[in-house]
C-alpha cells in the first residue's frame, strides 16, 4: 500500500511540474494604451459623463468643466456619456 501512496504522490507532483512549466510558456499580449478620452476633458458633444469614479459636468460654453473628487479605492474604467450636449439653437425635449 505504501508503493501505490508513493506513486500516486511522485505522479501528482510531476503533472503538476508539467503543468507549471506550460504555464510560463503562454504568450501574455502586451497592454495597449486605451483609446479613451482623459475624464477631465471629457469626450467632446457631452454635457454629462463618468469613469465610474469621477462624475465631471460641462456649463456653458467656454467653462471649464466641474468634476467630483475620486474615491479612495476606486478602480476608473472607461470614460462614458452620460447626458449628451444639446445645441443651443435646438429647445430640450421634457
Amino acid at each position: 500500500m505504501r508503493v501505490l501512496d508513493l506513486t500516486i504522490g511522485l505522479v501528482t507532483a510531476a503533472l503538476l511540474a508539467a503543468g507549471a512549466a506550460f504555464a510560463a510558456e503562454l504568450e501574455i499580449p502586451p497592454r495597449t494604451a486605451p483609446n479613451d478620452v482623459s475624464v477631465h476633458k471629457g469626450p467632446p458633444n457631452c454635457r454629462r459623463w463618468t469613469d465610474e469614479c469621477v462624475n465631471c459636468s460641462r456649463g456653458t460654453e467656454g467653462e471649464a468643466p466641474a468634476c467630483s473628487n475620486i474615491g479612495f479605492a476606486c478602480q476608473p474604467k472607461a470614460v462614458r456619456c452620460l447626458s449628451p450636449a444639446v445645441p443651443h439653437s435646438e429647445p430640450q425635449k421634457k
